[in-house]
């Protein structure tokens, strides 16, 4: 385990992202530490994620550390990483999180980068371009299981970026010009919004739950001093760290949902003030705003159809944009 932790610092340093570290873990078949608990119980022991391999990077635990009531304090167990390497760490995490992060590395302007997936095969297409005669550059949308298994695999292949960006941004345009619609797309927003809360209710329970246990199981190992006490405590700590995390975005995702089933006049004049907005923002605007309001844009090459999910927080993301402008 001691060789893992190191190597996954190594290979966050080397990707400088956390998802492409996250797939290549999965790649490795590479699990959190699984242990038993004092009431014989399986623990651990599952697929990393983009929270749960954030809380093992920022985890002091793996430079021979304790915090305790938010104090830094030496540990008694022996450091798994150097400071060096820890360090060098948390200035790419904070690097990314000030910057954006993959939002930055979007060189040419792809909208839907992140939101679009190849119906066909339930992966997700990812942007890409060509140069022709050195100048002139074309850009795509490819489905990533056709990258990666080989084009035979999918019927849809690719797309051109342009014709399915201006595709959804119609759309969208065109549901703030009808007023039929226009309901109707709130009413399903509506519906998705109350669902959504009843499962996030859900997980929030299930994470309540799971954090008593944890903290109670941390009490117990934090006298014990061996190695494997340390890898527990360490695999322990980034749970509840990433529980914690979730926790806090749930209940966030909660209070936009609830504010957004509030008021669906505003919900209304959001979507009809979609074309001021859109015309006033930069590229670089325009992108972050359909990354706010769009969900999932699936494509299906087997019949060149395309379906248009919007998130339901995000038309009030667009009403404050619109305000914004309007000021």
């Amino acid at each position: 385990m001691t060789a893992r932790v190191r190597a996954i610092f190594d290979l966050y340093l080397d990707y400088e992202a956390i998802l492409p570290v996250v797939k290549d873990i999965a790649s490795r078949g590479w699990h959190n530490k699984r242990w038993n608990t004092q009431k014989g119980r399986d623990s651990g022991g599952h697929q990393f994620n983009k929270h749960s391999l954030h809380s093992l990077l920022t985890n002091v635990l793996y430079l021979g550390k304790l915090t305790y009531k938010s104090e830094l304090h030496d540990g008694e167990h022996p450091a798994i990483v150097d400071d060096a390497t820890f360090n060098r760490a948390q200035a790419l995490l904070k690097r990314n999180r000030l910057s954006g992060g993959s939002e930055v590395r979007n060189k040419f302007g792809a909208l839907l980068k992140g939101i679009i997936r190849c119906e066909a095969c339930g992966y997700a297409m990812v942007p890409t371009h060509t140069t022709r005669n050195g100048t002139k550059r074309y850009r795509y949308y490819v489905c990533s299981a056709a990258q990666k298994r080989g084009w035979h695999t999918c019927p849809t292949k690719s797309i051109p970026a342009q014709e399915i960006e201006r595709f959804v941004i119609d759309q969208i345009r065109a549901i703030g010009r009808d007023q039929e619609l226009l309901a109707e797309t709130i009413r399903q927003a509506g519906q998705r919004s109350r669902q959504r809360m009843i499962e996030l209710e859900g997980e929030k329970k299930m994470i309540e739950r799971q954090l008593v246990q944890d903290v109670e199981l941390l009490r117990g190992l934090v006298t014990d001093r061996g190695e494997q006490a340390a890898h527990c405590l360490a695999d322990l700590q980034d749970r509840i760290r990433a529980n914690e995390q979730r926790a806090t975005q749930v209940r966030e995702e909660l209070l936009a949902l609830e504010s957004e089933l509030t008021d669906e006049h505003k919900a209304a004049q959001a979507l009809a003030a979609f074309d001021p907005v859109w015309e006033s923002l930069p590229p670089r605007e325009q992108a972050r705003l359909i990354r706010l309001l769009v969900e999932q844009v699936s494509y299906d090459g087997r019949t060149g159809t395309v379906s248009v999910t919007l998130q339901p927080t995000g038309i009030k993301a667009l009403n404050e944009e619109a305000e914004r402008i309007a000021v």
